[in-house]
């Protein structure tokens, strides 16, 4: 009798732990970007990656969280007054929003300047003086260039502008091992890329970074954030928050992909000349984000 007594109680008891679960809604999320196909993949994959304890709506009405892609779309955000999370957001607008007091991070546009110096490292053993080309719009501050402590010595290059980066290229590679660049919308748009390019080919010192596309370009090799990256980051911020109330600090994504420009590696005699090969050197050194 005192069996099926213990054994009835262990019953409510599980089933009271289960009403309460399932008495507890989902919190919900809605995407905000410009209509584009990213947006679209962007929204089925966190759809797909999401806890149970969230899921994605199409109205941001009746959204508890709102994720926002793009400064335009975090910008349109803030003024609803949800709890806010950016994706591919530039460092100094979220900055601002949190100074401002909104209920907001963000997930940076770029990668970090850590990220792109393992790249110059292990592909560039031997480099000790490397270039950090900086704009007033650049995703690293100018003060974490000159604090930086470490085997390589970093020159800050500041650019006023994109008509002056021609200039500051010509009077500084020749005493320098290879650049690097910043995420800059600003500075570094189409031709801006042609003449960078052209000026590390013209006096053969390689340019690292910002992202896929200038590498694809010429850049020798960049980490950056893919679109699969930025999703992966997006679901951990969202299910912290969903745990907890609480967003956490803006970043970089923790965890960016690389890629190699094998051609220009080659011409440049580097020790890695493929992203597989590279990737695969990082993690064994233990370097790999």
């Amino acid at each position: 009798m005192q069996s099926r007594h213990g054994r009835a109680l262990v019953l409510l008891l599980l089933l009271a732990t289960a009403g309460g679960a399932l008495s507890s809604p989902a919190q919900t999320v809605h995407v905000l970007a410009e209509p584009s196909p990213f947006k679209d993949v962007f929204v089925l994959s966190l759809a797909q990656d999401l806890p149970a304890n969230l899921r994605v709506v199409d109205e941001p009405e009746v959204a508890d969280v709102l994720v926002a892609l793009g400064d335009a779309a975090f910008t349109r955000a803030m003024a609803q007054g949800k709890p806010l999370l950016g994706v591919h957001v530039s460092r100094a607008l979220s900055e601002k929003a949190v100074q401002e007091g909104y209920r907001c991070a963000a997930i940076w546009a770029g990668v970090s300047l850590a990220n792109q110096l393992q790249l110059v490292r292990t592909m560039m053993p031997l480099a000790r003086r490397v270039g950090v080309v900086l704009g007033a719009d650049s995703v690293w501050p100018a003060e974490l260039v000159r604090g930086f402590r470490g085997p390589l010595k970093l020159e800050l290059l500041p650019v006023k502008n994109a008509r002056d980066l021609g200039d500051t290229l010509r009077e500084n590679l020749n005493h320098l091992d290879a650049i690097v660049l910043p995420v800059d919308d600003a500075l570094l748009g189409p031709d801006a890329a042609k003449l960078v390019l052209l000026t590390s080919y013209r006096q053969r010192r390689p340019v690292f970074g910002p992202d896929l596309t200038f590498v694809n370009a010429g850049s020798v090799a960049s980490y950056y954030a893919s679109g699969s990256d930025l999703v992966s980051e997006a679901v951990q911020r969202l299910r912290v928050f969903a745990d907890t109330g609480e967003w956490g600090a803006s970043a970089f994504v923790s965890r960016p992909s690389v890629v190699v420009n094998e051609h220009v590696a080659s011409s440049f005699d580097m020790h890695y000349r493929d992203s597989g090969a590279l990737q695969d050197a990082l993690q064994k050194a233990g370097e790999a984000p």
